[in-house]
This record gives C-alpha cells, structure tokens and sequence, in this order.
C-alpha cells in the first residue's frame, strides 16, 4: 500500500515490534490516562526544562492537546503549527515542509525552529531541519508544544525563531485508518503494555500515509525562451509517510527508539524546472534515533538526568530531475539530466544535567557533549565532468556536504529560577556552546513573570538566539569563516484567564544580526551580511460561549524597519468556530488568512497576493453506538481558493500553487476500552 517505503526502514520497524510484542502485558486503562494527559496539558518543561504551568514559563508558549487538534480538524503537525499566531507555513520547490515565525526566515532559508520529537532534537546539521516531523498525524500525538521567539538559552543551536516539540501517545491503545479524495490514505496503532510505574512498560506507535497529490497544472517554468521544457504540465507532489515508535521502561530506565521516513515528489523542480509528468516519489528523508535516559535522586532537594543519544539523518535522492538535456547545452531527444544523490549523517550526544529544589531558588545545570559525522556524501549526474554537456552514463560530482565537515561541540546550560514572593518569579539563564569547526556562541535570558492575581499574568524576557551556519553553508562559504546568526529579542506579554475567556498579548522587538545569505553573483557562495530589525503584536483569543460555541483567535502583526526580509506576511488572521450540534457531535470552521506581501528586491512581480484558507470538520464520537469509536471527516480548502506559496524572481510566474480545489477526506479511529 505504501511502495516508497525503504525496505530497510520495516524491517527495523517490524523486527522491533514483533521482539516487543513478545513482553507484552495487559494495557493501561483509558481512565488512568485521561487524568494524566489531563495533568501534563497544564504544564511542560519546554521553557525552561523545569516542570511549570504553561502560562506560567518565560515568553509565549502555545500548547495544542490531542483533543483540541482531532477537534478541530487538523490532520498533521503542519496544519496544527499554521493555526498559531505568528507561524506561517511554508513550502519550497521541491516540496519541503518548513514554518517560518514571526517573519524571521528569509524566504527559501529553512532551519530556523529546532525541531523535537518526544523532547529529542531532529535537526540535520547539513541542512538545519528536517523533512520528516512535518507530516506526522495528529492521531499518533498526545500534545504540541511551541515557544514563539528564542529558545537557544535552554535548547542551543537552532533554535533561532521557535522551538517545537511534538509528544506521542505513550499510554493506552488505539488504532485509525483513512482516505481522501486526492488518492490518499494512511493507517495507524498505538499498543501500549505493562502498568505505569511498573517494573517494565512500554509503548509502541506506528504510522503510515501515501498520497497521490492534488493534479495540479502550471503554464511556464524558469526555462529560457527556446528551450525545450516540461511546461506547461502538472507538479510532482505525491507523498509518503512512515513513523514507528518505541518507547520502553525498565523501572526508571527509558529506552526510546524512532525511525521517521518521508517520501516526496520533486514538486516544481530543484532547479525550478517542472519534472516530467510522472507521479513518483525521487526524496526521501529519514531520521532514526535511539536514545537511553535515566533520572536520578542525590537527595530531597537535588535531583538529574543523564541521556545517551544517537541520531542518524539520511536524504536520499533517486532519479532528480535537473533539466532537459536541451537546458543543458545538449541536443533534442537525448535523455533528460538527473541525479542520484545520498547524504547520511551521525550525531552522538551525551547530556547530564542536575537540579537543586531550594525554598527561593530552583537552580538547573545542564553538561552535553556532541559529535556530527558526514558518514556518506556522494553524488553521480549524466553531465561529463568537464564540458558539463549531458552523456549517457553517470558520473561522480562532488556530494552534496564534504564529508570531512565533522562538527563537535561541547554546551553549557545554567540557569536560576527565584521565586522573589509567591506572585514574582525571575529566570535568569546562560548557554554556552563551543564548536569545533565555528565561532563559539553565547545565549543569555532573563525573563520576569508576575502572577498578579489568579486571572492576570504579566511577562517581560530579553533573550538571545543563535543558528550557526549549516553543514551546507559551512562548506559552499566565501569567506574562511561564517559566524552564526544571533537573535535578540526583548518580549512583553499580559495574559487574562477565566471560567470563559482566555487572552493573551505579546509585543516583541528583534534584531537580527549576521544574517547568513547566499551570493548568487559571481564568486558564488554564502556569507554574511547585513542585519533586520522588526516589532510585532499577537493577540490570541479563546472564548467559550454556552457549553456549545467555542471561538478561537488570533492576530499578528508584524512591522520591519528594512526590506530585509522579503514575503515576510505583516499580518495574520486566523478563526477557528466550534459548535456542538449534540452531545457526541461537533463542527469546527477555521479560516486563515494571510496578507500581501513583498516581493525581493530585483523582483519585478506585483506584491504577493493576499491567501485566505477555509477548512471545515465534522466529528462524532461513539459512533454506532461503539464506545470508543470516533468519525472525523472534512474538507479542506472548502472555497476552492487557490493556495500558493512565494517562488522566486525568474522561476514561476504564477508562485508554488499547492491547491485549486477542495479536499474530501474522512477519518476512522477507535480507542478499545
């Protein structure tokens, strides 16, 4: 059902489940688990590393539970990460997934969020990100978390703009299958054995998604006049999806193993040059960690962790379509150019942090030590080597990283929690990471929250960020250094809770600094140059009317003293109405809208016009009259709007068109008592 899947990635998978399904015990009951998501919704350790109410950490941090997002309709963590205030969704030409927050992120730059799944950090050192985390369902997590602004001072490199946290189901059983109109389907199960708290428990949660793509026509491409293209014609946006997850413990011993692979079309073309039509995955991202932690007790005040992690990130390419032999100097009829390429990397980290209970203080350290290895970089075209003109056989190029671009680090984390009354707490921390290869980089914060009454929070927090320069940048850059970018960012928030109405308010300032950009004038490469500077508000809304409406919004704002940052959106409006028709059905409406935007400098296009996306969800739970079992369906993009994304001056005229049409999809999901 899901043929792009490596062969190599089930039977990892499958060997890991059918060895664990042999200890299995009896589930944990569902009761007992709804009072512990219950608990775990109201606080997170994201911010600060130190158990806290979410209102209650540093800066703004949106929490979205598993209710809320099978609610409301949200079908992956993308769609769930583009209904929060100040995140826009984005997508490149060959299809890859990224956010972009509070406009920081120049247009094609990815690799500004750090990215966690289950706490653990996912992002390629080659690439800054990640193509897999973006298109897990919703069905396989227990919560969302999602810090707005720095996180370096906790969670270091990488987190420039955001952190994002995705949390799996590790409790209970429950399994899903579904389909949509665009030729998709994709099925899921979460068995979960042992008692909590037992001798030996543990989880497994396993999902699977393929999808043909919306058709998708487009006119004209980046080809010259002249030469021969494959526009006008459709875009190669087929998807694929995998994630198997095993989560053990041997008494306090955690034993966590996740294997995610995502499969993609080219979409538009890595060259913005339409592939040919034919509907076939030729990415293909993989992420596979295993990690061993322990917590440890020295006495009733002082507590730790330590953690043994290994990350491999792999991307393969089959088969990339670079340009007919036409583009590239050769003759009509001989074969098209393309590339195979495969790029594999290894992280090996080792963290012991500790921390100290006091009666005013709460004081957290934290010691790591990391090495990246480029362990496979090669690349083979049908271009000779040195007339680049197109052959019939392939050969070896350079790769996309060199593998001698190792990267070690050793980070720093200290931080101190004082409680100056009951109602005042102040945060001060400081990160330090030393590279070997890069300028080392210093992250401070300090941050003030008053609980001033039970409905009213008052924040301030000055806190800095930084991303050093991808294994990508670090190779193709101009200079015999790069420096990482840095984020300051100073943030003041108000928020206001009752039995009926929640309200938040955030006005940021930031500057950017060292801004890492790509030269594409002669001599070619990265550097870098310059500097931004923006302001912006979020107002974020949740009201209950009755015990049957639910309203849900926010608006961003966004103002920026240059045109450095080019499709940045300076406002965002986003509407979500839930209403309960009865007492196991319920209809949910979300409306995003995004404004105009600017166009890069050289850029000779009108503005990028203002997108507005309309979904609407029907959910019924009980279905039948089966406990336990729940119907969602829906449908996406119910105006039929055309939903686009900015592409580049001189590539398509008309800017990466995703949709034209409404989606139809349905969901089924049982949870056994």
């Amino acid at each position: 059902m899901f043929p792009g899947i490596k062969t190599k990635t089930l039977v990892a998978a499958l060997t890991l489940i059918v060895s664990t399904c042999a200890r299995a015990q009896e589930a944990v009951e569902l009761d007992e688990m709804s009072q512990f998501l219950d608990l775990l919704e109201q606080q997170t350790t994201l911010a600060t590393k130190t158990r806290l109410n979410a209102d209650f950490v540093p800066g703004m941090l949106s929490v979205l539970s598993a209710e809320q997002m099978q609610r409301r309709g949200y079908r992956t963590v993308w769609d769930s990460l583009a209904s929060l205030p100040g995140v826009l969704a984005s997508i490149e030409e060959t299809g890859m997934r990224g956010v972009s927050v509070r406009g920081i992120g120049k247009l094609f730059e990815p690799g500004k969020v750090k990215l966690l799944l289950n706490g653990e950090a996912v992002n390629a050192s080659a690439s800054a990100t990640t193509g897999t985390l973006f298109d897990m369902p919703v069905e396989q997590i227990e919560r969302i978390e999602f810090i707005r602004g720095p996180g370096s001072a906790v969670h270091g490199e990488f987190a420039y703009a955001g952190v994002l946290n995705v949390i799996t189901r590790k409790t209970g059983e429950q399994y899903s299958v579904g389909a949509e109109s665009t030729g998709g389907e994709n099925v899921s199960a979460i068995y979960s054995f042992g008692e909590s708290g037992g001798d030996f428990s543990g989880n497994i949660n396993i999902a699977a998604s393929s999808n043909e793509g919306e058709d998708i026509e487009v006119d004209e491409d980046a080809s010259p006049p002249g030469v021969a293209s494959y526009a006008p014609g459709p875009i190669n946006n087929k998807r694929e999806f995998f994630s198997a997850i095993l989560d053990l413990n041997f008494d306090d011993l955690n034993a966590l193993v996740q294997i995610q692979q995502a499969n993609r079309g080219d979409y538009f073309g890595t060259s913005n040059l339409l592939p040919p039509d034919e509907r076939q995955t030729v990415i293909s991202d993989s992420t596979i960690s295993a990690v061993l932690s322990q917590p440890y007790t020295l006495d009733d005040r002082l507590s730790g962790k330590w953690a043994a992690s290994l990350l491999q990130n792999d991307t393969e390419k089959n088969r990339l379509f670079l340009g007919t032999a036409e583009a590239f100097g050769g003759i009509s009829g001989e074969d098209d150019v393309v590339a195979d390429s495969k790029l594999t990397e290894d992280r090996l980290e080792l963290m012991l942090d500790l921390q100290y209970e006091g009666k005013m203080h709460t004081l957290f350290a934290e010691l790591s030590a990391s090495e990246v290895t480029v362990s496979k970089s090669e690349q083979f075209i049908n271009l000779d080597p040195v007339t680049r003109l197109p052959t019939t056989d392939f050969n070896e190029f350079p790769g996309p990283v060199d593998d001698s671009l190792d990267r070690g680090a050793v980070s720093l984390v200290l931080q101190d929690e004082y409680r100056i009354g009951d109602m005042l707490t102040l945060t001060s921390g400081l990160r330090y990471d030393n590279y070997e290869d890069i300028d080392s980089a210093l992250s401070p914060r300090i941050a003030l929250v008053w609980r001033r009454s039970e409905n009213h929070v008052f924040k301030a927090q000055y806190a800095r960020a930084f991303r050093p320069p991808s294994l990508i940048e670090t190779g193709g850059s101009l200079s015999s250094s790069i420096a990482p970018e840095t984020n300051d960012t100073f943030e003041l928030g108000h928020i206001y809770v009752d039995n009926e109405l929640t309200l938040r308010n955030t006005i940021y300032y930031t500057k950017l600094d060292d801004l890492i950009v790509f030269q594409d004038t002669a001599p070619f490469g990265y550097l870098n140059m310059g500097s931004s500077e923006l302001i912006g508000y979020e107002l974020e809304v949740e009201k209950s009317i009755t015990d049957k409406w639910e309203i849900l919004g926010s608006l961003s704002l966004q103002d920026y003293v240059d045109d450095e940052l080019p499709a940045a959106a300076p406002w965002m409006l986003k509407l979500g109405v839930g209403y309960m028709l009865t007492s196991s059905t319920g209809l949910h409406l979300q409306v995003n809208s995004v404004s105009a935007r600017d166009r890069a400098d050289g850029d000779p296009r009108n503005d990028f016009e203002r997108t507005t996306q309309a979904n609407i969800t029907l959910r019924t739970q009980n279905i039948f009259a089966v406990t336990g079992l729940h119907l969602r369906w829906g449908v996406t993009n119910l105006l039929g709007d055309e939903i686009a994304y900015p592409a580049p001056a001189d590539t398509y005229p008309d800017d990466f068109v995703t949709s034209r049409a409404a989606t139809f999809w349905a969901q089924l999901l049982y949870q056994p008592l």
